[in-house]
C-alpha cells in the first residue's frame, strides 16, 4: 500500500544523503572545489491497493445484537469504532500508523491520533468502553520503544489522547480478555519474556486507567499466541485463548477474580494454519465471543463461538487474500514483529534494490533505490530500526567512520562485520553488534533517536569462527531478539537473546548443518506475517529459500520453501 511505505523511502534517502555528503560516492569526478553530488535514492512506491475490507457471513441470518444486548450477554464489543454494536478490526500498517476495517463491510480509514504522535505503533489493544460513557471504545497502542498510550472514544478515523506511560517493553504480549474483574470495564493482561502473566485491572479514570499490576502466574512462555476472547461461557466475564507453536488451542475461563484463571481446556488442533488470531467478541448476536483468524495467504476466516471456548466450522470473512499486506492486526494474539520489513539487495554493478514482503512468505517485485551503481564498493549493512520510527537503518562503514542517520564516529576500520537484530538490552531502543578483526564481538547500544551510541560492551571472543552472523527479530518465541551464526564447517547456531546488556546472549545452540550450501544468508525480519523472524538463503544457483521461524529455541525453523530464482545477480543481500 503506497501510503504506508513513504517513511521507508525517507530513511534510505536520509542515510544515503549523509553518506554522500562525506564524498564517499561520486557519480562523476569531484574536485576540492566541487562537493560530491547527492543524488536522491527515494524509493519508488509499490502499486497502491485499496484498504482491505471485511465480508463477514450472516451465520444466523442476522447480526442484530446492539451495544446494550451484547453488554447484557457479557461479550460487549471492545473495538466497535463505528457504533453499530459489533467489533471492528484495527490494524497497523508498515508505516507504523493505525487503520480501521469495519465489520459492516464499509471501507475504513487511517485513525488520526489527536496528540499528533509520530511514534511507530508496534501493537494495538482495543479495550472497549472502559470509561463507560456509552460512546466509542478506548484503544491502547504500544510503541516500538515501550510507550503505551490510551486513546478514548475512538472512531474509524480518530482517537482522543487520554493517557500515556513508558516501560512496557518489558512485556512481549499485551492483550485484553474483556472484563475479568466484574466491574463492567475491560481489563488488560501482559506477559513477560520469562513467562510471567500480570493483570492490570481497569479503573475507568482518564489519568490513571489501571490499578497497580498483580501477578497471575508463571509458565505462560509456552504459548506463541494469547487471544482475548470476551465472554465464552456465559458468566459475564472475559475469557481468553492460548495457542502453542504446534497449533494446539487452549481455553482459559474466568474465575471471577482478576488474579487467577480456571485450569486450561484443550479446544482445538491445527490452529498453526493461521499467522494471527483475533478475538472479535460477539459478532452474530448469541452472546458468545467469536474469533477471526488469518491464513498464510492473507484470507480471513471467522469462527463463531459455541461456548466454553468451542467454535463452529470456519467461514470465509474476507475477499481472498486481501489481508496479507497488513503486518499487525489489532487484538491479535501473536508477538508483534517490528524494525525490519524486507530485504536490501545490491547487484554486481552497485545498484541497490529493496524487496518488500507480501505477508505470505514471499517477496514483492524489487524496487530500485537511487541511481544505477550508486553503492558500488560500499561496505554496508541493513539493521533493525535504531530509532523510534520502527523502520530499518542502512549503516555504511567508510574510511573508518560509521554512518547511519548520523556519523557514529571513527575507529570502525577495525570492524569486519555488523549485524543488527534489534533491541538487545530491553530498553526500547535498537542496538547492533559488531565483530572486530581479532574475533571479538561488541554490543553497541543507541540513544532514543538512534543517532548516537553508548559506550560499547564486550560480548566475547571467538566469533571469528563464523563466516556469517545475521539477525533481525525474535527466532526463539520469547519476544527477545536473537542472532544466528554459521561456522565455516556449515553448522548453524542460535544465540538466543537475554535482554541484558552485560550478557546479551545465552550459550549457543546448534540448529542445523549443511548451511555452507548457501553463499548468501540474510535476516529479513518477519515476512510471513506471524510476528516471528524468518531467514532467507540463496544457493550457488541463485535460488532463494525461506526458512520460516517456528518460535521455539529447540526447533527454530520450519522446512525450507523455495520462493524465487535469479538471486545470483547480487553480490550482497542485507
Amino acid at each position: 500500500m503506497f501510503f504506508q511505505r513513504s517513511k521507508r523511502a525517507r530513511r534510505i534517502a536520509a542515510c544515503t544523503a549523509l553518506a554522500l555528503s562525506t564524498g564517499m560516492l561520486l557519480a562523476g569526478t569531484a574536485s576540492a572545489d566541487t562537493p560530491a553530488p547527492r543524488p536522491s535514492v527515494e524509493k519508488p512506491a509499490p502499486a497502491g491497493t485499496a484498504l482491505p475490507k471485511l465480508a463477514l457471513p450472516k451465520a444466523d441470518g442476522s447480526r442484530s445484537a446492539g451495544i446494550a444486548e451484547a453488554a447484557e450477554a457479557g461479550s460487549a464489543p471492545r473495538s466497535d469504532v463505528d457504533g453499530d454494536g459489533h467489533s471492528d478490526i484495527l490494524w497497523r500498517g508498515y508505516d507504523g500508523e493505525v487503520y480501521s476495517a469495519l465489520t459492516s463491510g464499509i471501507e475504513g480509514s487511517q485513525v488520526y491520533r489527536s496528540d499528533g504522535s509520530a511514534d511507530f505503533v508496534k501493537d494495538i489493544v482495543p479495550i472497549g468502553d472502559q470509561d463507560k460513557n456509552g460512546t466509542r471504545p478506548e484503544v491502547l497502542t504500544l510503541s516500538s520503544d515501550g510507550d503505551i498510550t490510551l486513546y478514548g472514544d475512538t472512531t474509524e478515523s480518530y482517537g482522543e489522547f487520554r493517557w500515556g506511560a513508558s516501560g512496557w517493553q518489558i512485556y512481549n504480549k499485551v492483550f485484553s480478555p474483556g472484563d475479568i474483574s466484574g466491574d463492567g470495564r475491560p481489563d488488560v493482561l501482559a506477559r513477560t519474556p520469562g513467562g510471567e502473566l500480570w493483570v492490570y485491572v481497569s479503573t475507568g479514570t482518564y489519568n490513571a486507567p489501571f490499578h497497580a499490576r498483580q501477578k497471575v502466574g508463571n509458565g505462560w512462555h509456552v504459548y506463541d499466541q494469547l487471544i482475548g476472547l470476551g465472554d465464552s461461557d456465559g458468566d459475564g466475564k472475559g475469557d481468553f485463548l492460548a495457542r502453542t507453536p504446534g497449533g494446539t488451542l487452549f481455553y482459559y475461563g474466568s474465575t471471577g477474580s482478576p488474579y487467577s484463571v480456571k485450569p486450561r481446556k484443550e479446544v482445538g488442533h491445527g490452529w498453526d494454519l493461521y499467522n494471527q488470531i483475533v478475538g472479535i467478541d460477539d459478532d452474530n448476536g448469541n452472546g458468545i465471543g467469536d474469533v477471526v483468524a488469518r491464513g498464510s495467504d492473507g484470507t480471513l476466516w471467522i469462527y463463531y463461538g459455541k461456548g466454553n471456548g468451542h467454535f463452529t466450522a470456519r467461514q470465509q470473512a474476507s475477499s481472498g487474500g486481501g489481508w496479507a499486506d497488513t503486518p499487525q492486526l489489532g487484538g491479535a494474539g501473536n508477538v508483534p514483529a517490528h524494525g525490519k520489513e524486507g530485504m536490501l539487495a545490491r547487484d554486481k554493478a552497485g545498484t541497490m534494490f529493496w524487496y518488500y514482503p507480501t505477508g505470505t512468505g514471499k517477496l514483492a517485485p524489487r524496487q530500485q533505490l537511487g541511481e544505477t551503481g550508486i553503492a558500488a564498493g560500499l561496505n554496508l549493512t541493513e539493521v533493525n530500526s535504531l530509532g523510534p520510527d520502527g523502520i530499518s537503518d542502512t549503516l555504511i562503514n567508510y574510511e573508518g567512520h560509521l554512518y547511519g542517520d548520523a556519523d557514529f564516529g571513527g575507529g570502525w576500520s577495525a570492524i569486519n562485520l555488523i549485524a543488527g537484530p534489534g533491541d538487545l538490552n530491553n530498553d526500547g531502543t535498537g542496538d547492533f553488534v559488531a565483530r572486530d578483526r581479532s574475533g571479538v564481538l561488541w554490543l553497541y547500544r543507541t540513544n532514543y533517536n538512534g543517532t548516537a551510541l553508548h559506550a560499547r560492551v564486550k560480548i566475547g571472543g571467538g566469533w571469528g569462527a563464523y563466516d556469517r552472523i545475521v539477525g533481525s527479530g525474535d527466532l526463539s518465541g520469547d519476544g527477545l531478539n536473537d542472532l544466528v551464526a554459521r561456522a565455516k564447517d556449515g553448522n548453524l547456531y542460535l544465540y538466543q537473546g537475554t535482554g541484558q546488556a552485560g550478557y546479551p546472549f545465552k550459550a549457543r545452540v546448534k540448529i542445523g548443518g549443511g548451511w555452507n550450501a548457501y553463499p548468501k544468508i540474510v535476516a529479513p525480519g518477519d515476512i510471513t506475517g506471524d510476528g516471528k523472524a524468518d531467514l532467507l538463503a540463496v544457493n550457488s544457483g541463485g535460488e532463494l529459500f525461506r526458512y520460516s521461524g517456528r518460535g521455539e529455541a529447540g526447533w527454530v525453523f520450519k522446512s525450507r520453501a523455495s520462493i524465487g530464482t535469479g538471486y545470483q545477480t547480487y553480490n550482497g543481500l542485507y
